[in-house]
């Protein structure tokens, strides 16, 4: 099936790309990272887990515009044409003083 991956602000340049559409040959959100290991290198595998394998804890991924934790985790099963997006958190914004 071909899910798209999207990888959102600054972190694309450490994913090494910006979209891709990609034929997964598992059926869930695990499976499509550790194909994206596979398939992209040591610096997607070290961006996304730490050493123990891990999903990193900053890592964010959204399924269909859904986080994964009002889904299954790594755990939730891929449809044709599924967008996964995986970036950092953003944070920040402006600080409005009072005068």
């Amino acid at each position: 099936m071909q899910i798209i991956v999207r990888t959102i602000g600054p972190f694309s340049d450490k994913m090494g790309f910006q979209q891709l559409t990609i034929k997964l040959t598992g059926h869930t959100v695990g499976d499509l990272l550790q194909q994206l290991c596979k398939e992209r290198g040591e610096q997607f595998r070290k961006a996304t887990f730490d050493e123990k394998g891990n999903l990193r804890s900053y890592i964010k991924l959204l399924v269909n515009g859904r986080g994964l934790h009002l889904l299954e985790g790594l755990k939730t099963v891929l449809a044709e044409g599924d967008v996964v997006a995986i970036f950092p958190p953003v944070a920040g914004g402006a600080q409005h003083h009072l005068a």
